[in-house]
């Protein structure tokens, strides 16, 4: 009997699913997709299942293999639709009649936006095929079905409502980093958080996340993709998955940084390259423990102390093959206040030619440090549109943490 697909299959695959390689419309993602898992287990039957909450429908692109076992009476729609569950791994009974006798399955979940979730669903002819290994790897590859099948819906639908060429590209791009931006600031005991995204004419590629970890821990991620438009965007849509996999399993930032450029170095073209700054806060202890890739380094704005630059880190991420990053870290206290930013601020140009630089930021905050994060949001945000005459060639991202 064929054994199951083996680690080196999934790297295979996982090369197979770089973003340049993968299709725009979505049935041909799926099919794709499809494609390229047959190639790496040819033994095995596979499915994709994506659940509408929204219109309540369900679309799906199996394999021959796989739809030969719903013709024999297999059951097709796996229970991950109706779970939360990442990965479930079972044996299968056995279904009379069956020409290939699927005795184990092993599902993936995927949630492309926050209204499509679903299923990578994979069923092997031996016993006990999948372990806990192959739920790892099958989880990293989902992580850019993901990306693919949200890029995909955006495509369609920017298809569909657009008008011209550009146009649509435009629109596109537009859409694609405003479903990046949080819909709201978090709640964190402690921790006062407001930010402001202003996308620039030419769309650009800031980016902004907030991601609750385990044991009373919360992230913050603010970055910046090469360029603009819809190549620009693809590339964030396609880090923040990244990212986003790597440090919910993983605590040690300078790791999660060194993977992710090795990531993106490999998959990304030569002029392509991503500007980040993430830092993990400790709500208990509140210590502060950060890296910086080459970003523009927020401030730290202290009452009682000399501000504070964040750049201990290392250069961008997607240009250099096996560079190291550092980290550092900082207990912050009550009435600190941190400003997160994009170069959208601190490069905005005056019509004089001057710059809105960090004395300038750092003025805004010591002006309003009384106020709360919110207000110095956007105090930040009227003040340098004021120096700017209003108009942004650049992205412009603000985040403000002020700590109580």
């Amino acid at each position: 009997m064929p054994a199951p697909a083996t680690k080196p299959q999934w790297d295979k695959l996982r090369a197979l699913l770089k973003p340049d390689k993968l299709p725009l419309g979505l049935t041909a993602v799926l099919q794709h997709v499809l494609k390229q898992l047959h190639e790496a287990a040819p033994q095995m039957a596979a499915g994709i299942f994506l659940l509408d909450e929204e219109k309540r429908s369900i679309q799906a692109q199996v394999s021959e293999l796989f739809q030969r076992g719903i013709q024999e009476g297999r059951g097709a729609l796996p229970e991950v639709l109706r779970t939360s569950a990442p990965v479930t791994i079972l044996e299968l009974p056995a279904v009379e009649g069956e020409s290939v006798a699927m005795q184990s399955q092993i599902m993936v979940s995927l949630q492309a936006s926050p209204r499509v979730r679903g299923a990578l669903i994979l069923r092997s002819p031996g016993k006990n095929a999948f372990t806990a290994a192959d739920g790892e790897a099958l989880s990293r590859i989902a992580q850019k079905i993901q990306t693919a099948i949200e890029n995909a819906m955006i495509h369609e639908k920017m298809l569909q409502e657009a008008g011209g060429e550009a146009e649509r590209d435009l629109v596109m791009a537009q859409e694609i980093m405003a479903r990046l931006v949080p819909r709201k600031a978090p709640e964190i005991t402690g921790v006062q958080v407001a930010n402001i995204n202003v996308p620039a004419k030419i769309v650009g590629g800031d980016f902004l996340d907030y991601i609750n970890l385990r044991d009373n821990h919360y992230g913050f991620l603010v970055a910046d993709a090469a360029g603009n438009g819809i190549p620009s965007a693809l590339l964030m849509t396609g880090f923040r998955a990244l990212f986003r996999g790597l440090i919910q399993n993983e605590f040690n930032i300078r790791s999660v940084f060194r993977r992710v450029n090795e990531q993106l170095v490999e998959s990304t073209a030569s002029h392509q390259f991503v500007s980040a700054f993430y830092a993990a806060l400790d709500v208990t202890t509140r210590r502060l423990i950060y890296v910086n890739g080459g970003h523009v380094p927020p401030l730290l704005y202290r009452p009682d102390q000399p501000p504070r630059a964040l750049e201990v880190g290392g250069p961008v991420l997607g240009i250099l093959p096996g560079t190291s990053y550092h980290e550092d870290s900082v207990v912050v206290k009550p009435n600190d206040i941190l400003v997160l930013y994009s170069d959208g601020l601190s490069e905005a140009e005056s019509p004089d030619g001057l710059i809105f630089d960090s004395h300038h930021i750092l003025r805004v905050v010591e002006n309003h440090e009384k106020k709360s994060a919110e207000e110095i949001c956007q105090a930040l945000l009227e003040e340098v549109q004021k120096f700017s005459g209003a108009q942004h060639a650049d992205d412009l991202t603000i985040c403000v943490l002020k700590f109580l």
